[in-house]
């Protein structure tokens, strides 16, 4: 404490002197956290986007969120009527989130930068799977060819995607969005 009683030298009220250790890995612990949280809220909007929550609430209640959470975690995404109106979800936004794609050099960790390359990322994933599966012929792969996300080609050649599913290159893959625990 300093004479005036304010803690450390920005005032935020954290001691800064003799706290050095564990200081990164509580960092680390909060920013993964937030990460989880700014992950739940995109999840809610584009439950509304795609129509499977009527509102927002519904959305968050589902995505284990609140709708007062995401309104300060991506505020951009929302359109605020009067008050007492219901809020609505604006048809894209701008937020950016790293997604695990996968190119023909395999599967690659990319930041998507908007709500359409996420919706993009999110399409191919699907896709590839029902592919790989069968259910969906090979051709269906050509809707992505020369599309981009985060600045990388998705692989549309059932070829090279057949290597890599046979080389297990592909069996890691859980989620579409990166874990904030894995990969920091």
């Amino acid at each position: 404490m300093t004479p005036n009683g304010m803690r450390g030298a920005g005032h935020s009220g954290y001691e800064t002197v003799g706290r050095t250790t564990g200081t990164k890995s509580k960092l680390g612990r909060l920013e993964a956290r937030g990460q989880a949280t700014r992950l739940r809220a995109l999840a809610a909007i584009n439950r509304v986007r795609r129509e499977e929550s009527r509102t927002l609430s519904a959305a968050a209640r589902a995505e284990g969120t609140t709708v007062r959470t995401i309104r300060h975690v991506v505020p951009a995404a929302l359109i605020k009527g009067r008050s007492g109106s219901r809020i609505r979800v604006k048809a894209a936004d701008s937020y950016s989130a790293k997604v695990e794609i996968v190119t023909s050099s395999g599967p690659t960790v990319v930041n998507a930068r908007g709500s359409r390359q996420r919706e993009l990322a999110g399409r191919h994933r699907a896709m590839w799977f029902r592919v790989l599966r069968g259910v969906e012929h090979p051709s269906a792969l050509e809707q992505f060819r020369g599309k981009k996300v985060g600045g990388q080609e998705l692989i549309s050649d059932f070829d090279r995607l057949s290597v890599l599913a046979n080389g297990r290159a592909l069996d890691a893959l859980e989620s579409l969005y990166v874990s904030p625990e894995t990969h920091g």
